[in-house]
């Protein structure tokens, strides 16, 4: 992963990539995107890439809290974070979205603009759409996703946004098929949140769609598979992932723009009690 910076009319970027070329389109589409001031989230032609562009300017209250952040806690804005966040995962065998070239522009030492290209990933689902209707590899793709999980908070990375809308089902590669996205806010560092965190909003919603069979299937190879990356889980751990659920549920009842447009998840949930929990 390179860095490089260009001082232009509209401000300072800082764009990180690859390839030096890469990174010198993607300053350039920056500035454009920059001073159309608006947000995108598109599929279209880069160099000879198919790729997904996200954009968004920064509005003043946004910025002075990523300023903050960076100044306090090393944390860089959104895209920049993604960026560093999918290449880590990358480097480390997970599927995620290919990142191309992540950049931010910085104006009056505040950032103000920011974007990520990534490389499309073709012939994808939604776990959410997977999970809704009859699928031959259903119980492969679960086992799949538990262990792949498990590796990641192994390595003390915590994604932070781990809905079902942020996963894809992919025809198996390498005999893989889970693709994990929008990985921004969370990360390899010490985190506020933990790995339960990510088992409460997984089951937020895919415990519709899971039958008990499923779920302790689930949580049972999770665990299995901490235990066999020296990482085992805690005392207490399904717990924690109970409560974990109860505080998004209760982020969605008092926000309902949470929801897009979804119905409100029933708020009891308790994990089988057939799971293995050591």
């Amino acid at each position: 992963m390179s860095e490089i910076e260009r001082n232009t009319p509209d401000g300072r970027w800082r764009i990180f990539g690859w390839r030096q070329a890469e990174m010198e389109a993607a300053a350039r589409l920056g500035s454009r995107l920059a001073r159309d001031d608006r947000v995108v989230g598109e599929f279209r032609e880069f160099g000879d890439e198919r790729v997904y562009l996200k954009g968004s300017p920064l509005a003043r209250r946004p910025a002075l809290r990523h300023t903050l952040r960076q100044l306090l806690l090393r944390v860089p804005p959104p895209r920049l974070a993604e960026y560093m966040n999918l290449s880590w995962m990358t480097e480390r065998h997970f599927q995620c979205p290919l990142p191309l070239a992540g950049g931010a522009l910085w104006r009056g030492g505040r950032p103000c603009y920011q974007f990520l290209i990534t490389r499309e990933v073709p012939d994808a689902v939604g776990m959410r759409e997977f999970l809704s209707r009859p699928d031959e590899r259903r119980h492969e793709v679960l086992a799949e996703f538990a262990r792949e999980l498990a590796r990641l908070h192994a390595l003390r990375f915590v994604h932070r946004d781990l809905y079902p809308r942020n996963l894809l089902v992919v025809p198996p590669r390498a005999g893989r098929s889970v693709v994990f996205l929008d990985a921004w806010r969370g990360g390899e560092r010490l985190q506020s949140r933990g790995y339960a965190h990510d088992l409460g909003c997984f089951f937020l919603s895919a415990a519709e769609w899971l039958d008990p069979a499923e779920q302790s299937a689930f949580l049972a190879t999770y665990a299995a598979e901490r235990a066999a990356q020296a990482r085992p889980v805690t005392a207490g751990w399904l717990e924690d992932v109970v409560r974990a659920r109860e505080k998004e549920w209760n982020k969605l009842e008092r926000d309902p723009a949470r929801r897009r447009g979804r119905e409100l998840p029933p708020r009891e949930w308790r994990p089988p009690a057939t799971t293995q929990t050591a």
